[in-house]
């Protein structure tokens, strides 16, 4: 089975209202693709990401509700567009809480599944922790085409949990990012590692959509990537906001993994975690 997967990379450096009004543009401009994409996903904090200027006490004012706006226009998308939307991530406000998470909608425009990030970047200059609360469960879903995971950004530095997804049965995992060039890391040269790793360790289709621009104290460089279960890269966005796609073979996955994947020689029986 073969699906087409588009990833939408563009930069939320600007207020709520204008990213969400760009992200409706981008979602509008899908409809003329040549190729109909089965799977849409968009970057980590689309509609909002906050900087060191912001009031984390107050960040509320631009969380939303599950059923809110944000949700209610990808849901609608995703039945004009007939296909399946990760919607990147946004704050949500839930329970008294606010959370980093991204959500699932189906062709029919039903919500199929959430995840809210579960390892949150903390650094000197930044803490992600300011202002939303960690997820406390992993995300695998069935839908008609095979079996997706969910992760968000710095979760694709844990192999813990990508290994989590793909022996629950994950196929294809999404990764919406806003992964920064900071230093000391190299930003660039990390990302490249990581996604190609993630794919070829857990014999899985990586689609990873980074944010692109600048906004203090960090700047996202894009690059957003989509990667095979031999870890090679079939898409690659340059450097500016745009769409890419590409086709993910699936039964292709899944006879390699009859073939040649080292699921089938794991031994959980010697390892201490």
């Amino acid at each position: 089975m073969k699906i087409n997967v588009t990833g939408i990379q563009m930069g939320a450096v600007s207020s709520k209202k204008g990213n969400v009004e760009k992200a409706r543009e981008m979602l509008e401009s899908l409809k003329s693709l040549h190729q109909h994409p089965q799977f849409v996903c968009f970057p980590e904090m689309f509609s909002y990401v906050p900087d060191l200027d912001d009031d984390f006490d107050a960040i509320d004012h631009i969380a939303e509700d599950t059923n809110g706006p944000i949700s209610q226009m990808f849901a609608d998308y995703a039945v004009k567009l007939k296909a399946y939307i990760i919607t990147g991530s946004y704050i949500q406000r839930k329970d008294g809480k606010h959370y980093n998470t991204s959500l699932l909608f189906s062709p029919d425009g039903d919500l199929l599944a959430q995840y809210s990030k579960t390892h949150l970047f903390d650094t000197l200059d930044f803490k992600e922790s300011s202002f939303v609360d960690l997820g406390d469960h992993y995300t695998v879903v069935d839908t008609k085409y095979g079996m997706i995971g969910m992760i968000i950004c710095y979760d694709i530095r844990f192999p813990e949990l990508l290994r989590t997804l793909s022996l629950k049965g994950a196929e294809v995992i999404f990764c919406p990012a806003a992964f920064p060039m900071a230093e000391p890391s190299p930003g660039v040269d990390h990302w490249e590692i990581l996604t190609k790793a993630a794919s070829l360790y857990n014999m899985i289709y990586l689609v990873a959509v980074n944010q692109i621009g600048i906004k203090a104290p960090f700047t996202y460089f894009g690059r957003s990537v989509m990667v095979d279960p031999w870890g090679i890269e079939i898409a690659k966005a340059p450097n500016k906001e745009c769409i890419i796609s590409a086709e993910l073979d699936l039964g292709y996955l899944r006879e390699m993994r009859k073939i040649r994947s080292p699921l089938q020689h794991r031994r959980p029986d010697i390892y201490d975690f």
